[in-house]
C-alpha cells in the first residue's frame, strides 16, 4: 500500500528522512508507547497503592464516614478467590469521632486515637448470646496512648497498632440477588461483594459502642474495592452492616476488551475471506490455510487476559463457532476446486478402429 502523496512529497525532498525515516519512526513510537506505560503505571499505583488512608474530610465522605461520634474501622481487602467464593479481609480501628470516644476536648474525628478497649465482633447482635463466641479481634487503647517504638518511624506514624485477618464469603449467585453481577460470565465488568454485621464492644463494661462508618477499599492487584456502610435502627438500638464489593481495575477492563475485539476481528476476517471464497473470488491458497491458524490462535489470546474465566458466550464461544464453521467450509471448498475428477465424454467412452479392427481379427 503506497505511502500518501503528501509523505512522499515530504520524503522526497529530504534525503536524510528518507536514508532514517524507518529508523525515526520506530524510535518516536517507541518513546510514545514507554511515556504512556511509565503515565499509566504511576497513575495506578497513586490511585491504588500510595494514598494513605486518614481522617480528613476529604477521606471521611468518600466512603460515607458520617463523622457522628462513634468507632470508625477499616476493611482492607487483600485477597480474593473466586474459586472458593471467598475475601480475605484486614480489620483494624483507625480513630473515632467525638470527645467521649477520642478523649479530645473537640468532636473531631482523630487517627489512632480512642479511650475505649474495643472488641469487635462479625455478624453478631448485641440482643443475643454475643459473649459465647470469639470476637475477631480487640483492639487495646494503651497501644495508642503509649505507642511502640516502631510507630516513630518516618512514614508509620499513621499505621494502625494492630489490625485482624478474616474471611468472608462472597454472596452467592442465586435468584435473590438484585444485581446479578457476581457471575463470571460478566467479565471483565463482574462484580464480587461480601455482607457482614459488625459489633463493636467496651471490653471494660460490656457495652457495645456506636460505629460512625467503615472505610472500606481493596489492596489487591487487578481489582478496586470499595465499601457501603448501612446503620439500621430497629427498636431502641442501632445495628450496623457493611457491603464490601470489588470490580476489575480499569486497565484489565481495557486490556481484556482490547483483546475481546482483536478476537473478533480475526473471526471476521476469516468470515469475510470465506464469502469471498463462495462468490468464486480468487484468493490465495496460502492465505485460505491461515484460517486454521487462527483457529488455533484464538485460545492463545483468550488466554492471556487476566484472570479471565474459562468460558464466556460472547466473545470466546462465538469466535470459535466462526472460525471453525469458516475453516471448514474453506478447506472443502479448496477440495473441490482442485481435485475435480477427470471429465469423461461419449467420445472417449466409444472404442477407436484399432480396437474395432483388433476385436474382429480375434473373433475370426
Amino acid at each position: 500500500m503506497p505511502l500518501p502523496s503528501f509523505l512522499q512529497r515530504i520524503i522526497g525532498r529530504n534525503p536524510i528522512l528518507k536514508h532514517y525515516g524507518p529508523v525515526v519512526t520506530c524510535t518516536i513510537t517507541l518513546i510514545v508507547l514507554a511515556v504512556i506505560s511509565v503515565i499509566s503505571t504511576e497513575v495506578y499505583l497513586n490511585e491504588h497503592f500510595k494514598t494513605q488512608v486518614n481522617m480528613d474530610n476529604a477521606t471521611l465522605n468518600v466512603f460515607a464516614v458520617s463523622g457522628s461520634p462513634g468507632l470508625v474501622l477499616l476493611a482492607d481487602m487483600f485477597s480474593i478467590d473466586l474459586n472458593g467464593q471467598t475475601f480475605s479481609v484486614h480489620w483494624s480501628l483507625v480513630g473515632a469521632c467525638g470527645h467521649q470516644y477520642t478523649g479530645s476536648s473537640n468532636d473531631n474525628c482523630i487517627q489512632n486515637q480512642f479511650v475505649n478497649n474495643v472488641a469487635l465482633y462479625l455478624n453478631e447482635n448485641a440482643s443475643i448470646n454475643w459473649n459465647v463466641t470469639a470476637p475477631i479481634g480487640t483492639f487495646d487503647s494503651s497501644k495508642m496512648q503509649n505507642p511502640p517504638p516502631v510507630t516513630y518511624i518516618p512514614g508509620r506514624e499513621q499505621l494502625p497498632a494492630e489490625e485482624y485477618d478474616s474471611v468472608l464469603p462472597i454472596d452467592p449467585f442465586l435468584p435473590y440477588t438484585l444485581q446479578k453481577q457476581v457471575s463470571t460470565l460478566y467479565y471483565p465488568f463482574d462484580q464480587h461483594s461480601a455482607y457482614v454485621s459488625l459489633l463493636a464492644i467496651d471490653t471494660d463494661s460490656n457495652q457495645s459502642l456506636p460505629i460512625s462508618g467503615v472505610i472500606g477499599y481493596g489492596s489487591m492487584l487487578n481489582w478496586v474495592g470499595g465499601s457501603n456502610f448501612y446503620p439500621t435502627t430497629v427498636g431502641n438500638e442501632i445495628l450496623y452492616a457493611v457491603a464490601l464489593t470489588v470490580q476489575r481495575q480499569m486497565m484489565i477492563k481495557v486490556l481484556a476488551l482490547l483483546l475481546v475485539v482483536t478476537n473478533w476481528v480475526l473471526s471476521v476476517t476469516v468470515l469475510w475471506m470465506t464469502v469471498l471464497v463462495l462468490f468464486h473470488v480468487n484468493v490465495n491458497d496460502g492465505l485460505i490455510l491461515t484460517s486454521t491458524a487462527v483457529l488455533f490462535a484464538l485460545p492463545q489470546v483468550r488466554a492471556s487476559m487476566p484472570d479471565s474465566p474459562p468460558f464466556d458466550i460472547a466473545g470466546y464461544f462465538m469466535n470459535v463457532c466462526l472460525v471453525s464453521i469458516c475453516a471448514s467450509v474453506l478447506l472443502f471448498s479448496r477440495l473441490q476446486y482442485h481435485y475435480q475428477p477427470l471429465p469423461t465424454t461419449s467420445a472417449e467412452l466409444a472404442p477407436s478402429h484399432w480396437e474395432k479392427a483388433t476385436f474382429l481379427m480375434g473373433r475370426e
